[in-house]
């Protein structure tokens, strides 16, 4: 019997292969870029993956793709090709809905503002950073429009939809609203409970090399594969490369091994992740997870459920004793306690898990607003003083530069990535209690040394699902509800209070 004849879906998925081969290879470039590459070849490196950039963006545009899937539309496809087909019309919508002189305008006013962030940021002024992030606001409003126009959405629905597939601003408004009403209360009762507790700290030096060691221990233990990927340092912790090849880092500072530790095994979330999508979809966009949210709840299942866990607490004791010494902090109890102690503070990525989520939230209001016309970029400071006053009890008045100079994201065009953030909380809350309902006995395995049973769960439910269905819609399968912030509150309640 003859194979069904799909030749226009074939000549999609060829192309997509290709993409993803040259894919990899700016990847790779971009990793080395951020770990090892000397500082003499940063000009010749940034015009090489530019040519490899507008080489990519050509072969998307490529006219004569919208009559390929036209024809593709009408072809017998199986009911998973006909949701990468429906994955590659997605990303085609998405790329083309934007002009080229827009989305160079973008490209061109987010460099500008990348290059004085930095300065501003050492130097606590926002003077200079407000002009270009400005135009640059200016311009991702232009965009958004663009691609609201195409999609049916509004301006800051369209930023979403780039980064989390159905998640839609009303949404997120009730999601962080629930939250939102509960959180303060729980981090102060937290507080409370905690100031009569005392938490012995770990004396250093803590040599980089038994870290790096360490580290590497942890995540093999996680499930991490190292015949496909490796672990390097770099300035600030990422996940890049491809499937086949995946490359995550840490930092390392010789006066502390928890932020390299657990940093490490946020990362490792994302690679397993990563590594574990369907291998014979590898190319095709069925495995290109296009729920942020879904990829952060992955590493939030290890830094954030696992980690600061007693269990995780009795498993990572003996290794550090072996590592550096024994020393009564490194009993199980007081690594517990280190790792989930509460102390609200103005820098986001130092926060702690409990008051995590109203950084996130103070963002997504701001950018919210900023987006539709309603804050202008002056206002930012003054707007972000109150929120976070509000939200944690932080003054942050006269501190730019720990204030909206914190983080990168605006200068980069990044908006409607943030709220990804908290969501992905809510994606490991709910996934780590079902994980519960269906191993009782989890925390035993754990604190026995089994850090692999969390990844073993969420391989056949999340990992090699690839990007058939959304966060939200995933969630229902995986839990049989979709997204619920109660869940996570249930989750800060059991280990805080």
């Amino acid at each position: 019997m003859m194979g069904t004849v799909t030749p226009a879906y074939d000549t999609l998925t060829a192309l997509q292969l290709r993409l993803h081969h040259l894919g990899h290879m700016q990847a790779l470039a971009t990793w080395d870029r951020m770990t090892q590459m000397p500082a003499g070849g940063a000009s010749a490196r940034a015009a090489a993956q530019a040519e490899l950039a507008q080489l990519l963006r050509d072969l998307k545009h490529d006219p004569s793709l919208h009559a390929q899937f036209g024809l593709a539309e009408r072809e017998p496809l199986s009911e998973l090709k006909r949701v990468n087909l429906q994955l590659m019309q997605r990303e085609q919508r998405l790329s083309q809905a934007v002009s080229n002189d827009t989305a160079a305008r973008v490209l061109q006013c987010s460099d500008a503002t990348m290059a004085t962030w930095n300065s501003a940021r050492q130097a606590n002024e926002w003077q200079s950073f407000s002009a270009p992030l400005t135009r640059l606001v200016a311009a991702v409003r232009d965009e958004a429009e663009q691609l609201g126009q195409a999609l049916g959405l509004s301006r800051y629905d369209a930023l979403l939809e780039r980064h989390e597939a159905g998640l839609r601003t009303l949404r997120v408004k009730s999601l962080f609203g629930e939250v939102t009403q509960w959180l303060p209360r729980l981090i102060q009762q937290a507080r409370d409970r905690q100031s009569t507790e005392d938490v012995i700290q770990p004396e250093g030096p803590f040599p980089i090399e038994t870290q790096r060691q360490l580290c590497q221990t942890i995540i093999g233990m996680l499930g991490f594969d190292f015949e496909r990927g490796r672990l390097d340092a770099s300035a600030h912790p990422f996940t890049g490369g491809v499937p086949e090849d995946v490359r995550l880092t840490t930092r390392y500072k010789e006066g502390t091994f928890l932020p390299a530790l657990l940093a490490a095994m946020h990362e490792a979330g994302h690679a397993c992740y990563f590594q574990n999508l369907p291998r014979e979809w590898l190319g095709q966009p069925l495995t290109e997870p296009h729920s942020a949210a879904l990829h952060e709840g992955q590493a939030l299942s290890f830094e954030r459920q696992l980690a600061p866990s007693l269990a995780f607490a009795q498993a990572l004791s003996p290794l550090l004793k072996t590592a550096f010494g024994t020393q009564v902090a490194f009993e199980p109890h007081n690594l517990s306690r280190m790792m989930t102690r509460v102390q609200p503070g103005p820098i986001r990525v130092e926060a702690d898990e409990l008051t995590y989520p109203a950084h996130i939230i103070l963002r997504t209001e701001i950018e919210l607003e900023l987006i539709d016309g309603a804050l202008n970029v002056d206002d930012i400071p003054a707007a972000w003083n109150e929120r976070m006053q509000r939200l944690l009890g932080v003054d942050t008045r006269g501190y730019l530069s720990q204030g909206p100079l914190q983080d990168v994201h605006w200068a980069r065009g990044m908006f409607g990535y943030f709220p990804t953030y908290l969501v992905g909380a809510m994606v490991a809350a709910q996934c780590n209690a079902a994980m519960r309902a269906d191993m009782p006995d989890l925390d035993v395995r754990i604190a026995a040394g089994d850090l692999g049973c969390v990844g073993s769960w969420l391989k056949p439910r999340v990992w090699q699902v690839g990007a058939q269905f959304n966060a939200e819609d995933l969630l229902r399968q995986i839990t049989g509800e979709g997204l619920n912030p109660d869940c996570l509150r249930r989750h800060f309640e059991r280990r805080y209070l």
